[in-house]
C-alpha cells in the first residue's frame, strides 16, 4: 500500500500515467503484430473480412490506443512543473496541443469501436459495404493525420522545453525531440506510419521522470 501511495505521490503522478498508458497499449495492441498490416491499411475488401475474424484483437488493440492517449494525455499536463521554470510554458502549450490532437484520434478510435466491426460483419455476411463507411474512413484518416502531426509537433516542443529547463537528462529530452521529429517526417514521407511512435517518447518521458523523481 506504501509503494502505491508512493506511486501516486504528485510528483510522480505524470510519470505513472505516462508508463501507464505505454504499458496498457503495448498489452492490448501487441498481438495485432501477428496479423496482417491490412486489417490497418488494405482497402474496404482486404481489412474489413482480417477485421471481422480478428474482431475481439481488433477491438482489444483500439481499447489500448484509447486508454493510451487518455492517459498520456493527461500526463503531459502534469510534466510542466517537472521540467523546471525555464521548459515550463512551452511544455504547457505542447499539452495542450497534444490534448486536441487525441481529441482527433480518440473519435477515430470511437468510429473504429463502434461502427466498424458492424460494417466488417455485415460486408462478410451480406457482400455489401455499408454506404456511410467510406466518407467516414476519410473522415477517420484526416483525423488520424492530424493525431500525427499535430500531438507529434506537441511532443517535439515538450522535448525543446525538457531542454531549456535542464531538469531532466539531456539525452532524454533530445530522445522526445528527434522522436518526435521522425515520426512526423515518416508520415509526410511515406503518407502513414504507425500511431505507436506517437507513445514512443511520451513512455520513456514517464520512465525518465519516475527515475528522476
Amino acid at each position: 500500500m506504501d509503494a502505491i501511495v508512493a506511486l501516486l505521490a504528485a510528483d510522480r503522478l505524470p510519470g505513472v500515467l505516462l508508463v501507464t498508458g505505454g504499458a496498457l497499449l503495448v498489452l492490448l495492441a501487441a498481438p495485432t503484430a501477428a496479423l496482417p498490416p491490412a486489417i490497418w491499411t488494405g482497402a474496404p475488401e482486404v481489412s474489413l473480412p482480417l477485421i471481422a475474424r480478428h474482431r475481439t484483437i481488433w477491438r482489444l488493440a483500439n481499447i489500448g490506443f484509447l486508454l493510451a492517449t487518455v492517459l498520456v494525455a493527461a500526463g503531459l499536463f502534469l510534466v510542466p512543473s517537472a521540467l523546471g521554470a525555464d521548459g515550463a510554458a512551452l511544455a504547457t502549450a505542447g499539452a495542450v496541443a497534444f490534448a486536441i490532437a487525441a481529441m482527433a484520434w480518440i473519435i477515430t478510435l470511437s468510429i473504429r469501436l463502434g461502427f466498424t466491426p458492424g460494417v466488417a460483419a455485415r460486408y462478410v455476411n451480406q457482400g455489401s459495404l455499408d454506404p456511410s463507411f467510406p466518407p467516414l474512413a476519410r473522415l477517420a484518416g484526416v483525423l488520424f493525420a492530424s493525431f500525427i502531426l499535430v500531438g507529434s509537433g506537441a511532443l517535439t516542443a515538450i522535448g525543446v522545453a525538457a531542454l531549456l529547463g535542464g531538469v531532466l537528462p539531456a539525452w532524454a529530452a533530445w530522445a522526445t525531440l528527434l522522436i518526435s521529429l521522425a515520426t512526423i517526417g515518416g508520415y509526410v514521407a511515406l503518407g502513414d506510419t504507425l500511431p505507436a511512435f506517437v507513445y514512443v517518447p511520451t513512455t520513456l518521458l514517464g520512465i525518465v521522470l519516475l527515475a528522476t523523481g
